[in-house]
């Protein structure tokens, strides 16, 4: 029996330890990649919860073989296994990915696969970060004595820092440190290597340490700067006076370094990497390690003198003092004032993801958001492997926080507030923050992300907003919700119909605003709105399956019909055209574009969608009330009558479809037919009313300034008026090649003075049939004279730009002023006088 064999009888034994002996006694020389395997596989299996060192020696024999064991199921496995208990989840997917393609279906691997999903999406450790600082500072306390006494020894170098390292360990997965002593103290001195991203956990590090272990230790972060350091390495060797440094200034506050050094040139040709390790240290011993960081822009190593002025790089800190540069060394001071400010274009794609739609920020750790946009998990898999989560919550701008600026940062400082009042101000550190067009972000370093998360959901829920989340700095990682208002999870899709996006509680809701009233109709609309963008920006759905989608076109063509309004009209339109492809059999839906079809002029398009709706649910009514009305403005009277019938013998008595019938047979106009009101009481106001001439009492079914003009200005956009139309055209002249119609407004360019003024007039060509000739020829004539080309107040003078003209004959002005953005609006009254002015 081969030990390979015997190792697995002791596997199956589960004697685990006495594997470990047997391999861990065979001489190097006989060490293989299978024995290697084989004893990592029993590190792994021989741990205990916990055992870190145990896990850690399994990767430390596996890794050495990655070449050898390419492809293979169980090397990948056992590195995934390893990394999996030592709460690098994302550390142990791409292993547990490459076991399961080596080996399809094992269902070990899709279940570890499956568990490492899910914590790198919600990271919390049994040990987090301060927890685990916690104990390691707990550990140097009680070791401290032997540390002093181990660095006054001679010759217990090596045990010092192994038994410090050990200590450390238990915070970090991987840490750099020196050891040292001043005239007054001992000390620990953290280095971040030259890596911003370290800095943050050895300052929260450095910050807990006990007043017991400072009364004899100083803790640093960073070297701090050496006065005459040489650097010793084998053979080579290098001091400050050696190196000739070029340098100039790059930002406000940075400098661009360029390094030669004739003494190192031989090394250079052989190993380029050693040159640069030996420079940058040299450099940090010189400036400060800090200093380094904080003042250093771009760093180059040549193998020629450069052209211009150069000092030492034992100069160059009075050099750089000299230009007004700070040489301060303090970790803390610098992270505290290294604040990016940053600015994008926004993505407006329909396929969004988290953080696409920011156009500003600010951020102290670039790499967390460049990592994250190109899909590197490096970073987060580093700060995991120390119990850190790097992440952001998000939550929507909508209602207060929706376009005010300073409602945004007001309500973002008071989340920081509270967050880090309730973590006890050591469980959260601040990153930056960011705006969206959608979104607001809170971007962070959590020390105990359980304690960050608690904390920002008790805040953010007493808010109005609909929805919280929570995502890591990992683009692969899935939201985590903290609340959501916006639907009943348990029961989504219940009871609604098949295949809608709209959930049950969402259909409640909507039912609700079903009241009868013009203003809830509107409050359904930005339901409806919010719902989309909420779910789009969830990643629930895209924009485009949302307005696919039947029943959320049902609803929005409900609201839009209800409100009466061309302009809604043509909205419905828009809205019902996305979700054709969903609506057969459903009556319902061509009713409804029939009826806005109809409101905005295209009545060959209308009669179709009717016939269209009859014959996909005949029960349906409704359909053959515009079946009716539009069959018999085509001059076919008896369908329309036919419709009639068809509608009364399914709703019998409607007062609709008596009245229709009515006007059918005395010859109605399809404007005659449309000009009515549901209910039959308010109807038949309003026929004596417009009769009488009287004033009509509002309708409970629109807004309180409703009355019978704003229903004849909503007809006159059904039917063009050929005559009122080729008056309009002769008057204006509009270019043909500058001219759009109904869609859905009208416009085109005419100048005015010196400038070309777009003229926009807010209804479509039948609306603009139907405009009294003697009102066009007065806005003709104020264009003309000039009177409207320019606007000067006390700031300065702004240029007209655009006018609009709406159904109801208001008139406004556009004004462009150079000092500012966005332009002004001046309403007119009658007389053409700006009777206010408001900012869009």
């Amino acid at each position: 029996m081969t030990l390979l064999e015997q190792c697995q009888v002791w596997h199956e034994a589960n004697e685990f330890t006495k594997i470990i002996e047997a391999l861990e006694a065979l001489p190097a020389e006989e060490r293989t990649p299978e024995t290697d395997s084989e004893l990592a596989r029993a590190y792994n299996n021989a741990a205990d919860l916990g055992q870190r060192d145990y896990y850690e020696r399994a990767i430390e024999l596996l890794k050495p073989h990655a070449e050898h064991f390419e492809g293979d199921h169980l090397w990948n496995f056992r590195m995934g296994y390893a990394y999996y208990y030592l709460d690098q989840e994302g550390r142990a997917l791409p292993y547990f990915e490459a076991a399961l393609a080596a080996l399809p279906g094992d269902a070990d691997t899709e279940q570890l696969i499956e568990a490492c999903r899910e914590r790198i999406t919600l990271p919390l450790f049994e040990r987090p970060f301060r927890t685990r600082v916690t104990e390691a500072w707990s550990a140097f306390e009680e070791a401290e004595a032997d540390l002093r006494a181990l660095m006054d020894a001679e010759d217990q170098g090596e045990e010092m820092i192994a038994r410090c390292g050990d200590i450390l360990h238990i915070a970090f997965d991987d840490v750099s440190f020196e050891m040292g002593k001043s005239a007054e103290k001992y000390e620990l001195i953290l280095s971040p290597e030259g890596e911003r991203r370290k800095l943050f956990a050895l300052v929260y590090f450095a910050r807990q340490a006990p007043a017991s272990v400072l009364e004899h230790w100083n803790i640093r972060v960073g070297r701090a700067a050496s006065v005459g350091f040489a650097l010793r390495a084998k053979e080579d060797s290098v001091e400050a006076k050696d190196v000739t440094v070029y340098y100039e200034r790059a930002e406000e506050s940075e400098v661009t370094l360029t390094l030669y050094c004739k003494k190192l040139l031989p090394l250079l040709q052989r190993d380029e990497n050693r040159v640069w390790w030996m420079l940058t240290l040299l450099l940090d011993q010189t400036l400060g390690e800090i200093a380094a960081m904080r003042l250093l822009h771009d760093l180059d190593i040549v193998d020629t003198p450069q052209e211009g002025a150069s000092v030492t790089l034992r100069e160059l800190p009075d050099a750089l003092r000299a230009e007004g540069l700070s040489l301060t060394n303090d970790a803390e001071e610098y992270l505290d004032n290294a604040y990016l400010a940053y600015e994008r274009e926004p993505d407006t794609g329909s396929e969004l993801t988290w953080r696409d739609d920011i156009y500003t920020g600010l951020i102290r750790l670039p790499s967390a958001i460049s990592t994250y946009l190109s899909g590197d998990p490096k970073l987060v898999d580093d700060y995991h492997a120390d119990g850190i989560v790097a992440g952001f919550i998000a939550y929507p701008l909508m209602g207060a926080l929706d376009g005010d600026a300073q409602a945004i940062l007001d309500f973002r400082d008071d989340l920081i507030t509270a967050v880090t009042k309730a973590a006890d101000g050591d469980a959260f550190c601040l990153l930056g923050a960011a705006t969206g067009t959608e979104v607001g972000y809170l971007d962070f370093l959590a020390w105990d992300a359980q304690t960050v998360l608690d904390a920002a959901k008790a805040h953010l829920e007493q808010s109005e907003l609909p929805w919280a989340v929570f995502h890591s700095f990992r683009r692969d990682a899935q939201p985590v919700t903290l609340f959501d208002r916006t639907e009943d999870e348990s029961e989504k899709n219940a009871g609604t119909p098949a295949k809608s996006l709209l959930s049950a509680a969402a259909v409640r809701k909507l039912e609700a605003m079903d009241e009868g009233s013009s203003g809830y109709f509107y409050k359904m609309l930005n339901y409806l709105d919010g719902y989309i963008r909420n779910g789009v920006i969830k990643g629930n759905f895209t924009r485009e399956e949302a307005l696919a989608d039947l029943q959320i076109a049902l609803w929005y063509a409900y609201a839009c019909n209800n409100i009466d309004d061309y302009a809604y009209y043509y909205q419905s339109t828009m809205y019902l055209a996305a979700a054709e492809a969903n609506a057969r059999g459903c009556g319902t839906y061509y009713y409804r574009y029939a009826v806005a079809l109809m409101h905005c002029g295209r009545l060959d398009d209308a009669l179709r969608y009717a016939e269209q709706g009859a014959r996909e649910e005949p029960d349906y009514p409704w359909v053959y009330l515009e079946l009716g009305k539009l069959r018999a403005h085509f001059g076919d009277r008896d369908g329309a009558l036919d419709a009639v019938a068809k509608g009364l013998a399914l709703v019998p008595d409607d007062h609709e479809f008596l009245t229709l019938a009515r006007e059918i047979e005395e010859g109605a106009t399809i404007e005659q037919m449309s000009y009515h009101w549901i209910d039959p009481n308010f109807d038949r106001e309003l026929q004596e009313a417009t009769a009488e001439g009287e004033e009509l009492a509002p309708h409970p079914t629109v807004d309180a300034t409703e009355d019978m003009y704003e229903k004849q200005r909503v007809i006159a956009c059904i039917r063009v008026n050929e005559a009122g139309l080729a008056y309009f055209r002769q008057l204006f002249r509009p270019d043909p090649q500058d001219y759009e119609k109904n869609a859905p407004y009208c416009s085109f360019h005419y100048p005015v003075g010196d400038t070309q003024v777009q003229l926009v007039f807010r209804m479509n060509e039948a609306g603009i049939s139907k405009r009294d000739p003697a009102w066009l020829r007065t806005q003709k004539t104020r264009l003309d004279d000039g009177r409207w080309a320019s606007r000067t107040d006390e700031q300065g003078t702004g240029v007209l730009t655009a006018v609009h003209f709406e159904l109801d004959n208001s008139v406004t002005l556009v004004y462009q002023y150079p000092w500012q953005e966005n332009p002004v609006y001046i309403p007119l009254d009658e007389d053409g006088n700006p009777k206010d002015e408001a900012e869009e």
